[in-house]
């Protein structure tokens, strides 16, 4: 009988410790969600645009992208779109998302032979962060860490 108690205790000793180290995993995680949820984050504009053109097609287009400040950055390749007319004699092409303070914002794309293409990283639509111009039927790539906030 007391070997039975014994193994008993044993076995309830080590099924708690195993709760507890799982909890506190768990409770791990949640931290780090938490904080993530409550960082610093920027809306994000990647643009590229190509001069002289109603209409562009880009190709290679990649950028990061981020839904919520709890989800991991990710690499979206967008492949092949086409720029839009901006009206004002350049095709445009754009797409938001957001990026954590102190995380890297990052668009590249490949204008058509002869077109070039300029990248710009806008935060809030407004503040420009990154830009650059490619050569003739080039790749561009804008790339910044997005600063704190201005207090």
């Amino acid at each position: 009988m007391k070997n039975r108690t014994a193994s008993s205790l044993r076995l309830s000793a080590a099924l708690g410790a195993a709760a507890l180290l799982g909890v506190s995993l768990t409770g791990c995680s949640a931290i780090a969600k938490l904080q993530q949820s409550t960082a610093d984050a920027w809306a994000v504009t990647y643009e590229v645009t190509v001069e002289g053109v109603d209409t562009a097609t880009l190709t290679d287009v990649s950028y990061l992208d981020q839904e919520m400040r709890t989800e991991e950055r990710t690499s979206v390749d967008a492949g092949t779109v086409t720029a839009s007319s901006a009206g004002d004699g350049t095709a445009s092409w754009k797409v938001d998302s957001i990026v954590v303070v102190g995380d890297n914002a990052k668009v590249s794309a490949t204008a058509a032979e002869g077109e070039r293409a300029t990248c710009r990283i806008l935060l809030d639509g407004e503040r420009e962060i990154a830009t650059a111009t490619s050569e003739p039927g080039s790749a561009v790539t804008c790339e910044a860490t997005a600063p704190p906030f201005d207090k």
